[in-house]
């Protein structure tokens, strides 16, 4: 068959999957609620006020808030189009990611180990999950990714366009995360370490492309610093860049707390302190970075990646092709001093921000593929030599264990995303039937004002103004907030019993944990006064 028919065959079981994800999913991540919050303030306010205003980089629920009208014409308006409108960009984009990813593999090997690629990406539980959620990082790790093709490809015809289309593809991809800004970077070293090798540093500076590559960046980036008046507000970003931590906002009006309140110790933090042990030096942050790799690319493939890496060699003289002479050296710079980039800010930003996430691996694990369906495709060709079976034989075995692996991967994508929000779910069902339009709603994690569509509310950074609220009406609260030893918990909890009732529980059992949720109607007392945390 037709490799481009393969192709959209696997995006075509992408497709399946990640609609059957989203029909699974019952409310957006957490950081996801600011996305949708900017992405419904596009739509209502000026965009430079919205860019100004959040914290998160815009491109992403910019993209959200273009798509949302469509998507409304065909659900309807309300709370769950926007999740899932949301969770279809991100899968829009993460499916795009194949096509660069499958080019960088077909030059580095050949068309069957590209296919293979993309395919063991598509079924890899971590990114699928990213992949499809409310979260900005599947945009930005499309943009990496074409950045890095369409880099390694202008590094070898040294057109410009190319160059500028790399560039403004990793510009673009800072709008969405700000770590995309690595991947221009690393095509801009592997350009001069390419010219060092050569000994041609003086054609690296008399050619436009270079030049090009960084106009692409300075135009996307310096077009957002231009309407923020600041390059980004991500502290991890402003380290690594020295560039210190954002001014701090100076509020014209104080936030005072109600009188009786004020002249007690009350622990006010937005959210619990995490279980978390930070991650230390570099050494440290270094063992956790290859772990979560390991974990990620499921242990075997990590196996595998680390084997066709090893056999690369020989697995590119299986893989000839007639045009394959003037591809592959590269697409393997570019690869190796973006994995060597990216590991480095990883190491920096463990060792000063002291904790990562798993999302900050995927570049790495993207980075990885190549290599992964290289040392698949020649562990199974080597398995077919020694076995005597006949092809018949061979070929049905195969599909009986890739069908295995699909099951089994696919069965774990397909779990029920995140079982512990199911409490504040069902709490937004019951606010959305029993809150009267005017009651205002103190949610301490925000999903179940989201479900309700409760625009009119707080959320826990601002519940300094939520106590000061007559108006506030009802306030919802995770379980495992209230039962947490912690100074946070046992203020929460005294402000609950003091001012406000329990009308509806939502238990939620995870493991020996209840995560579920509390709903309490408040009772707004004339005077704080005499209430003791």
């Amino acid at each position: 068959m037709d490799p481009r028919r393969w192709l959209i065959a696997i995006a075509l079981f992408a497709t399946a999957l990640n609609i059957a994800g989203v029909s699974r999913t019952l409310v957006p991540a957490q950081d996801g609620l600011k996305f949708l919050t900017a992405a419904r303030q596009f739509q209502t306010r000026p965009m430079a006020d919205v860019v100004r205003g959040t914290d998160q980089h815009p491109l992403y629920p910019a993209l959200v808030a273009l798509a949302e009208p469509v998507a409304a014409r065909l659900m309807g308006p309300g709370p769950e189009t926007w999740r899932i409108t949301a969770q279809g960009v991100s899968f829009l984009a993460s499916l795009f990611l194949l096509i660069p990813l499958y080019h960088l593999a077909r030059a580095l090997f050949d068309e069957r180990v590209a296919l293979i690629a993309v395919f063991i990406y598509m079924l890899l539980p971590v990114p699928a999950e990213v992949g499809r959620d409310v979260l900005a990082n599947a945009v930005g790790l499309c943009a990496t990714t074409l950045s890095l093709w369409l880099g390694a490809r202008a590094i070898r015809s040294r057109r410009w366009p190319t160059a500028l289309a790399a560039g403004l593809a990793g510009g673009v991809g800072f709008l969405a995360r700000p770590e995309a800004i690595l991947a221009p970077l690393a095509v801009g070293l592997a350009w001069c370490a390419r010219a060092v090798r050569t000994r041609e540093p003086r054609a690296l500076f008399r050619s436009l492309a270079p030049a090009a590559l960084a106009v692409g960046v300075v135009v996307c980036v310096g077009s957002y610093a231009m309407v923020k008046g600041q390059i980004s507000e991500k502290l991890a970003l402003r380290r690594a860049a020295t560039l210190g931590a954002s001014a701090t906002a100076q509020r014209s009006v104080p936030q005072l707390l109600p009188e009786g309140l004020d002249g007690t110790k009350l622990d006010l933090s937005p959210k619990e302190e995490s279980d978390h042990v930070a991650l230390g030096g570099p050494a440290r942050v270094l063992i956790w970075v290859v772990r979560e790799w390991w974990d990620e690319l499921c242990w075997g493939f990590a196996v595998m990646a680390i084997w066709g890496l090893a056999r690369q060699r020989f697995i590119r003289g299986l893989c000839k092709r007639p045009d394959q002479t003037a591809e592959g050296a590269e697409e393997r710079l570019v690869l190796g001093v973006f994995a060597a980039v990216h590991l480095t800010a990883l190491l920096r930003h463990g060792s000063t921000l002291g904790y990562l996430s798993g999302r900050h691996v995927l570049p790495l694990v993207i980075a990885s593929m190549p290599w992964v369906a290289a040392g698949t495709f020649v562990c199974l060709r080597g398995l077919g030599l020694k076995l005597s079976w006949s092809p018949r034989a061979k070929r049905a075995a195969l599909v009986g264990a890739a069908g295995v692996v699909i099951a089994v991967l696919s069965a774990y994508q397909l779990r029920t995303s995140h079982e512990s929000r199911r409490g504040h779910w069902e709490a937004g069902r019951w606010l959305a039937q029993n809150a009267k339009p005017g009651d205002r709603v103190l949610d301490t994690r925000g999903w179940a004002r989201f479900v309700a569509d409760k625009l009119v509310g707080y959320d826990y950074w601002h519940v300094r103004q939520a106590l000061s609220d007559q108006g506030l009406a009802f306030v919802v609260v995770g379980r495992d907030e209230l039962e947490a030893d912690s100074p946070r918990a046992r203020t929460l909890g005294a402000l609950l019993a003091y001012a406000a009732t329990p009308v509806q529980d939502f238990p939620v059992r995870v493991g020996k944990r209840d995560v579920g949720a509390r709903i309490y109607r408040v009772n707004q007392p004339i005077s704080w006064e005499g209430f003791a945390p």
